[in-house]
């Protein structure tokens, strides 16, 4: 499997990474334009942050900009869809913890990276399978909003989080209809950013 597969996105298109890149780089700053509209984006950064349970964030003005953006007429992304909607609810409450956009390399490969000037991990490989393993939506967000913090001021892929993120609210619908998961395991979350992780060289133990 060739590693420009893997780092392609499932769910996300080209269109859709550049919304998200652009909506949380209005994050990042006082006053920022974004869609039309001018944004205190550390102030909606903050009302995220504070924000307690995954359902909250729906009624986080943060959340509304990009979804009115990112699910428009023309996008294969539907604000009628609730699976969509739930992954972006994630999606919006982790990146929010995010403290810098770095498209150096995909999500999970910068967890397996080395914290600099030692030898562990950004994130252990048991704290990733404990990530992996997840049972809900909820548990996963939590879990991941702890891996972006340990990324620090590093930051994280930003468009490659939300990918893995609406590729896994998506998974997680079909368990609880017991649907048929995808043929391909290369196209499901848990290879994928298995293969990502282990990408790097000297994973660290816990």
């Amino acid at each position: 499997m060739s590693e420009s597969f893997i780092k392609k996105s499932i769910i996300l298109k080209e269109n859709h990474k550049k919304i998200i890149d652009d909506w949380f780089s209005m994050l990042q700053q006082r006053l920022c334009g974004f869609n039309g509209g001018t944004y205190n984006g550390r102030q909606l950064r903050a009302e995220l942050r504070r924000t307690t349970l995954l359902h909250e964030i729906i009624l986080q003005e943060g959340y509304v900009i990009l979804k009115d953006t990112l699910f428009d007429k023309n996008s294969t992304l539907s604000s009628n869809n609730p699976i969509h909607l739930q992954a972006l609810a994630c999606f919006t409450w982790v990146a929010s913890f995010a403290s810098a956009n770095n498209g150096n390399a995909p999500f999970a490969t910068q967890l397996s990276e080395k914290v600099k000037g030692g030898e562990r991990n950004f994130l252990s490989r048991l704290r990733f399978e404990q990530l992996l393993a997840s049972e809900t939506n909820e548990e996963f967000c939590r879990l991941l909003i702890r891996a972006v913090k340990m990324r620090g001021e590093n930051g994280v892929n930003i468009s490659s989080l939300a990918d893995g993120i609406f590729l896994r609210v998506e998974e997680w619908h079909e368990r609880q209809q017991n649907l048929s998961f995808n043929s391909d395991p290369f196209k499901r979350l848990s290879v994928r950013w298995a293969m990502d992780y282990n990408s790097t060289k000297k994973i660290s133990k816990e």
